[in-house]
């Protein structure tokens, strides 16, 4: 099997650069999400439980706290309600997160946790 780096120079000749963006410009202009290393390496959480903390980190953009619905995390993620539900208590328990209930009707406050677990 060959190396990424093989098969970058066999489609795009010798280049300086180790990784080649193709069509930066689309990916940049919809947005990116960078996933902290502690949360995508941990042995800790699930992957469903990774999925659904990236998905609450890209709404999060400047803010520490996101809400949205379960129902909307599901859809995007790809996944059941039931597992979004139970990716979100994970992160609870793992202190990934921490969840603030709102009350009757309205979706719950997700404080994303930055420090290293």
């Amino acid at each position: 099997m060959k190396s990424l780096k093989e098969i970058m120079k066999s489609r795009y000749g010798n280049t300086d650069q180790d990784i080649v963006l193709h069509g930066a410009d689309i990916a940049t202009q919809q947005g990116y999400t960078n996933i902290p290393n502690h949360v995508l390496y941990s042995d800790k959480i699930s992957s469903h439980a990774k999925l659904v903390y990236t998905m609450l980190l890209s709404y999060a953009y400047t803010r520490n706290h996101v809400f949205p619905g379960q129902e909307r995390l599901a859809q995007q993620c790809g996944l059941s309600v039931r597992s979004v539900y139970n990716a979100l208590q994970e992160l609870d328990t793992q202190s990934f997160i921490s969840i603030i209930r709102r009350g009757q009707g309205r979706t719950n406050l997700y404080v994303l946790n930055f420090k290293k677990r």
